[in-house]
């Protein structure tokens, strides 16, 4: 009887031992979570210039720094393998039309095989010029992208007002 004894203690001692340390665990993880606060970091930085770039268009054609002087353009960057790339096409065709931006200052570049784009490229097609570049891309490096969704912002001047990863950043700046 005493060795029963001795064995539920003994078990109850290691599940509250498993309890503490699961706690501590726990408040560990959201500790990093607050830390680490809205999403990754992607894109270049409000004010940079963007680089200079030449690209060729899905549909023909090309899209360049030089053809997005002289009005404000959004970029988006997505990619194949991305689970929250598809949430942001209704978003960035909302922010096109609420914005008054023709199709050649809305760019979108798909990283990826084009054969696995389709999901993406046909919703995006009458309201984006679409680039599909394999990976890693060309732009998303010289656009400093690390996370997909990325969307930039460029002023007139070829500025970038903002640059954020997410599928939803652009609502709260259409309002603005």
């Amino acid at each position: 009887m005493a060795f029963l004894v001795a064995g539920l203690v003994l078990v109850g001692a290691i599940g509250l031992l498993n309890l503490l340390l699961l706690t501590a665990v726990v408040r560990r993880l959201r500790r990093i979570e607050e830390q680490r606060g809205g999403p990754p970091e992607s894109g270049p930085r409000p004010g940079d210039e963007i680089p200079d770039f030449t690209a060729a268009a899905l549909a023909g054609g090309s899209v360049s720094r030089a053809a997005l002087a002289g009005g404000p353009a959004v970029l988006a960057f997505l990619s194949t393998g991305c689970p929250a790339c598809p949430a942001a096409i209704p978003h960035l065709a909302e922010y096109a039309a609420a914005g008054g931006l023709p199709r050649e200052r809305t760019i979108v570049v798909i990283t990826g095989e084009e054969a696995e784009a389709g999901d993406l490229i046909e919703p995006l097609a009458a309201v984006a010029t679409v680039v599909v570049e394999p990976f890693p891309g060309e732009l998303s490096r010289a656009f400093a992208v690390s996370a997909t969704p990325t969307t930039v912002i460029v002023d007139a001047d070829g500025r970038v007002t903002h640059a954020e990863a997410g599928a939803h950043p652009l609502p709260a700046l259409a309002g603005a």
